[in-house]
Formats: structure tokens, C-alpha cells, sequence
């Protein structure tokens, strides 16, 4: 996720304080810079909510693929556990 964003957003809303966009440009531009902070927002929150669940998903797909592994004679067909 891109961390320059809501940086980049944030500027954009200090710089309308300081020289105010007119009329419904300024609103437009206002409503984006704050769509964008809040949006990165939400998705930073439900990154780092979702990370320990990827986490132990990744781990059991590990354990699991480990046990699962056979070795094969060649040219025979015959698998064997190892």
C-alpha cells in the first residue's frame, strides 16, 4: 500500500487552507484529498487486521504441504511415504 498518499492528500488540504481553490473547485478538490486519507485509512486498519490471519493461513498451507510429500522410484509408478 502506498504510505505517500494520504501525505500527498494531507498537502493537498493544507494547501487549500492557505490558498483556497474557488468555488466548487476548491470543494472538489477538498472532498477528493479527504476520500483518499479516509479511504487509506480503512484499508491500513483491515491490512493490519487481516496480516495475522494470512499469517496462520500461510503456516497451516506450509504443514500441510510438508506432510503430503512422496517420493516417487523412477520409471516404476511407485510412490512411497517419506
Amino acid at each position: 500500500m502506498p504510505f505517500w498518499m494520504p501525505a500527498l492528500s494531507l498537502g493537498g488540504l493544507v494547501c487549500l487552507m492557505i490558498i483556497p481553490a474557488p468555488g466548487i473547485w476548491g470543494v472538489v478538490i477538498g472532498a477528493l484529498c479527504l476520500l483518499t486519507i479516509l479511504v487509506w485509512a480503512i484499508a491500513a486498519v483491515i491490512d493490519r487486521m487481516l496480516e495475522p490471519v494470512r499469517r496462520r493461513l500461510m503456516a497451516w498451507r506450509e504443514t500441510r504441504a510438508r506432510k503430503r510429500r512422496r517420493a516417487v522410484h523412477s520409471g516404476s509408478g511407485i510412490a512411497r511415504k517419506v
